[in-house]
């Protein structure tokens, strides 16, 4: 999967803030592990590369701040990557590239370590259906608080065009 979305929501002039970040596609049985905010919004967890960090390792540490549960560092595997362009929080422009990775993560959940705005937004775990995830965040247009919610829906678009379809 490579992806490139332009919201097109921005002054082309103004500056060009670049992000590099990994999210974990993190699968138990039909469902999916996902963030869940005060805002209704799903998405995948995961966040921005630090100096020195490789993409798997970025993986590994955002999915246990975010979710508590660890990451099996053998099963990581390259899903593909979105390029998003979008505005950005202070009237930039924001170009994001996401590593989406399928993993697997340990049987039980450790403790969360939260930024201050996803203690904000009131992060929460859940584990989801890809079309229960992709209704609901169809509902949401707050792309203030959630930008987002274009992204990981598109990404979870994806992955359900892959899944198997079977009729009874």
């Amino acid at each position: 999967m490579n992806l490139a979305i332009d919201l097109k929501n921005y002054v082309t002039e103004n500056s060009v803030f670049r992000r590099t970040a990994a999210r974990g596609i993190i699968k138990n049985g039909d469902l999916y592990l996902l963030i869940f905010s005060k805002f209704g919004d799903y998405k995948f967890p995961g966040g921005g590369m630090e100096n020195g960090e490789s993409p798997e390792e970025t993986l590994i540490r955002e999915v246990q701040e975010e979710t508590g549960f660890r990451v099996i560092r053998s099963s990581i595997k390259d899903y593909g990557t979105v390029l998003e362009r979008r505005k950005g929080k202070y009237d930039d422009v924001m170009e994001m590239d996401s590593h989406y990775f399928i993993c697997d993560v340990e049987t039980e959940a450790g403790r969360r370590n939260l930024d201050e705005y996803e203690k904000e937004y009131d992060y929460q775990i859940v584990w989801m259906t890809l079309q229960e995830a992709i209704k609901r965040n169809r509902q949401v247009n707050d792309l203030e608080n959630c930008p987002w919610i274009i992204r990981d829906t598109k990404v979870m678009e994806w992955l359900a065009q892959e899944q198997p379809h079977y009729t009874m």
